[in-house]
């Protein structure tokens, strides 16, 4: 797919607050750091995505680059979601270049699925598959789906639509929608297939939803997005606790045979890492699920050098995700390219 550009010019009395707020929120929020080019030039980019933003006369100009359309949807949405938590008029006023949204229709990458079946994939994972219409022309290098359901589970759902800021209007109040990136385990396109693999547990809404959906019942979706491969290494170090374990089969079955390095992953008992993660020449250890947000750090630790390990990942909970960022970092020397540590979940209290 051809990469999407977009651009837009919000007109500001003080576009440098903005911006300096906007850089500060990114930076302690989602630990994004902009390269500053010029006076008034800043720019992120990472996996074919770049933001440049830059304070221009009363105006705030920001351009961003997505490796697709599809992938631009969430992009702008990104922008606009930042910009409304500092300054809700200036998100309102944003328009963006090229062809003017389709106001109040569905987003162009959002579609209604239809359950096939549901069932326990082993002890604290429960698979969900999904007839996706189309998939095969939204796939791409796509892994990652927005699954999208009323938080009421009573309610019939109200879906987003297009607002003219190029981002989705959610419903509020009695209609509110919860929405939670999943990953694609499986994709079966010629009959228009998808799995996706959900941790069993008592409070989330996405797991009580697994759990006892039944077949024929509709959820929304957006997407897919994110990246399928991960940039070439020596040696990786990947790591996950259930939230994380699609999206870690899937890069492992596009690492090539070359590859070396160790995979941490938190499986229960009587689980074999091959009866779920497919064949690959890195190392996997099997650390148990109650034991594995102690202790992943400490693996990491020993299963890493720097100037050695080019290469660092992990998905899982909150905390985790803080303390292997850190340790990708500031004891292996690994930048943005070279390291992506996501929070899935966050332990509450």
């Amino acid at each position: 797919m051809q990469k999407a550009t977009a651009e837009t010019l919000i007109p500001l009395d003080s576009p440098q607050a903005l911006l300096s707020g906007f850089l500060s929120h990114l930076l302690d929020d989602h630990g994004m750091v902009f390269d500053r080019s010029g006076d008034n030039t800043h720019s992120f980019a990472q996996d074919g995505y770049v933001v440049e933003l830059s304070v221009q006369s009363s105006a705030l100009r920001i351009r961003l680059e997505a490796p697709d359309d599809n992938a631009m949807i969430f992009s702008k949405e990104g922008i606009v979601h930042h910009v409304a938590e500092l300054d809700p008029d200036a998100a309102q006023q944003i328009r963006w270049s090229g062809a003017a949204p389709s106001v109040g229709e569905f987003p162009k990458n959002f579609r209604l699925l239809t359950v096939k079946r549901s069932e326990i994939l082993f002890t604290g994972m429960q698979r969900v598959t999904l007839h996706y219409p189309d998939i095969d022309s939204l796939q791409g290098d796509g892994i990652h789906l927005r699954l999208i359901m009323p938080l009421n589970p009573a309610r019939t759902p109200v879906w987003p639509v297009m607002g003219e800021n190029g981002a989705p209007v959610w419903p509020q109040g009695e209609d509110a929608l919860h929405a939670r990136y999943v990953t694609l385990k499986n994709i079966r396109a010629d009959v228009q297939e998808v799995d996706i693999d959900i941790v069993r547990h008592g409070t989330g809404l996405v797991s009580g939803w697994a759990q006892n959906t039944q077949a024929g019942q509709i959820v929304g979706a957006m997407g897919p997005t994110g990246r399928v491969n991960l940039p070439k290494a020596q040696s990786y170090f990947l790591a996950a606790d259930g939230t994380g374990f699609p999206a870690i089969a899937r890069f492992l079955e596009n690492l090539p045979a070359t590859a070396c390095g160790d995979v941490v992953v938190a499986l229960p008992d009587g689980i074999s890492p091959q009866s779920y993660f497919p064949e690959t020449p890195l190392t996997i250890h099997a650390l148990p699920p109650e034991v594995f947000e102690n202790e992943v750090l400490d693996h990491a630790l020993r299963l890493t050098r720097a100037e050695v390990t080019d290469y660092g990942f992990f998905a899982g909970e909150f905390s985790n995700a803080q303390a292997l960022r850190k340790h990708f970092k500031a004891g292996l020397g690994l930048d943005k390219t070279s390291q992506l540590s996501t929070a899935y979940w966050r332990r509450e209290g």
